[in-house]
């Protein structure tokens, strides 16, 4: 088995590392700030061609496989969470449903939001929170209908459909998560992704990936984290020797790299089984519970490394662990993912 990388995307990796760390980094503190996308770093990305890479070459992209976005997309989620998600949304679930279910003019399941037909239209009612991109300018939208769950795309200037910010949140700031709000929305039956109760066929061609997806931006997260620690501990010294030389900090370090690793490989294999076309939503599930659980104890060991003063502001990783607590909810809880990986291993 080959695990190394092909040149191109070694390369690729490289620019996005010292992309985000040049570029990005030093204008992204003022979202935290102004929970916003600030003009500067939408006028930085769209200097970037970093957010077309797996779209298949027909339609702008460059068509790169997931094996190997996914080495990239590591350097990526070292950035701002929030920028983190663009990459991760338009690289990994956003297009992707279109691609196979929709068509040339078009191109959670959530039972309290319903869907009546009326003609040539749908009445949209209903509502959906906690949603990342609430302003954006299509929204996929999933509602019961008689026939079972259907997927809509919706331009988000459509009458009926509303936008409501919610409360700040703990910490992935840099956009206000909002509530959708759906009034007797109206949408032409073209609008309709796949075939009527589709649904969830549509929603899985994304959400599985999307796990595998969010499973890497926890080992980006996680590499930071180390490297932050790394450099800290041979920089801090107590008794007149670097914390470095003191074991407790060692096996601290070790355990941190030794997990990261772990779930680098099993974001991996979801991403080979995903690109050759073979099942892969438990391994997905896998790799994303093992990652989500993975960064939650690395940010406490990063934590706990940088002592009093990784409690603060002046270090970013205070940051860094108040962001990586929103991967326990994006694209399903642990709870979940244990749900759907012991189906598959009970119908093996």
């Amino acid at each position: 088995m080959d695990f190394s990388l092909p040149d191109y995307v070694l390369e690729r990796k490289q620019k996005a590392r010292e992309y985000v760390e040049n570029v990005l980094n030093p204008i992204s503190p003022e979202m935290e700030e102004k929970e916003m996308l600030t003009d500067a770093v939408l006028d930085a990305l769209k200097k970037t061609d970093f957010y077309g890479l797996t779209i298949p070459k027909e339609y702008g992209g460059q068509g790169w496989p997931m094996i190997d976005w996914f080495p990239v997309e590591e350097e990526w989620a070292k950035a701002y969470s929030m920028i983190r998600m663009l990459a991760h949304c338009m690289n990994g679930i956003f297009w992707r449903p279109l691609y196979i279910f929709g068509n040339e003019e078009g191109t959670g399941k959530n039972i309290v939001t319903t869907a009546k037909r009326e003609g040539n239209e749908y009445v949209i009612n209903g509502r959906k929170w906690l949603i990342s991109f609430p302003w954006s300018q299509l929204l996929y939208v999933f509602a019961a209908t008689p026939d079972g769950i259907t997927g809509f795309l919706v331009d988000k200037g459509t009458p009926g459909l509303k936008v409501v910010a919610m409360p700040p949140m703990m910490g992935t700031l840099g956009v206000r998560h909002g509530e959708v709000l759906f009034e007797n929305m109206r949408v032409p039956v073209d609008n309709v992704i796949g075939k009527v109760g589709q649904g969830l066929e549509v929603a899985y061609s994304a959400l599985n990936l999307s796990r595998a997806s969010i499973a890497t931006c926890c080992v980006g997260n996680g590499d930071k984290l180390l490297e932050l620690s790394i450099a800290y501990a041979k920089k801090r010294q107590t008794f007149g020797k670097p914390i470095a030389s003191r074991q407790a900090i060692q096996w601290m370090l070790a355990e941190m790299g030794t997990q990261i690793k772990a779930a680098r490989l099993m974001a991996y294999e979801a991403a080979w089984r995903c690109d050759n076309g073979l099942p892969f939503d438990k391994e997905a599930s896998m790799a994303k519970v093992t990652a989500e659980e993975m960064i939650v104890d690395v940010a406490e060991k990063a934590l706990r490394i940088h002592g009093g003063v990784g409690y603060t502001k002046t270090y970013p990783i205070e940051r860094i662990f108040r962001d990586v607590r929103s991967f326990h909810f994006e694209e399903g809880t642990t709870e979940i993912q244990k749900l759907i990986i012991s189906r598959n291993l009970l119908e093996e």
